[in-house]
């Protein structure tokens, strides 16, 4: 993704983040994306002081639709205001395939030792194909995951073009690297 090009890092891609960097101070930033909400039907959000959650509205939402946690911060020493962004699935999605991800697992790790263990000892066992059966879910869950990621791409790209071209309007924005 041409906006998370610095970060490559796995949770990067599974979660891509950015950082912008502005001269306005965080509560005209606050105020005016608001205001932006207001005026964009395509947009949504809900906000919480300096911490904003901008979605699609429900209306256009699909399983897949992502959604932007948006933290502004004015660092003690900085002479400049940091917007940290955040993309990912809904908070339901995200729990959801956590755990499934964690329930095959489970199941396969332990499944696949207990029918080793008695492949060793009596020769055969029926539970030593959890272990296929467990990689073979893994990767249906991944691939899965991957198309649902491919079909909220454009309302991602809808999200993060209405933050910078939001922030844009009211002052110079800048993507800085963070670490």
């Amino acid at each position: 993704m041409p906006f998370n090009r610095l970060n490559h890092s796995i949770l990067g891609e599974i979660r891509p983040r950015f950082y912008l960097k502005s001269n306005c101070d965080p509560d005209l930033i606050v105020k005016h994306i608001d205001e932006s909400v207001l005026k964009d039907k395509t947009v949504s959000a809900v906000r919480t002081n300096f911490l904003i959650f901008l979605k699609t509205p429900s209306w256009l939402q699909h399983y897949w639709s992502p959604e932007m946690t948006v933290r502004i911060e004015k660092g003690e020493f900085a002479e400049h205001t940091t917007v940290c962004c955040l993309i990912g699935p809904r908070q339901a999605v995200w729990a959801m395939f956590a755990l499934i991800y964690s329930a095959i697992l489970l199941i396969t790790i332990f499944g696949g030792m207990f029918g080793l263990v008695q492949y060793q000892t009596s020769g055969s066992s029926p539970y030593i194909w959890l272990i296929p059966i467990g990689i073979v879910a893994f990767s249906t869950v991944f691939i899965s995951s991957k198309i649902g990621q491919k079909k909220g791409r454009d309302q991602m790209l809808h999200l993060v073009s209405f933050l910078y071209h939001s922030l844009k309007e009211i002052g110079d924005v800048e993507r800085i690297e963070r670490r």
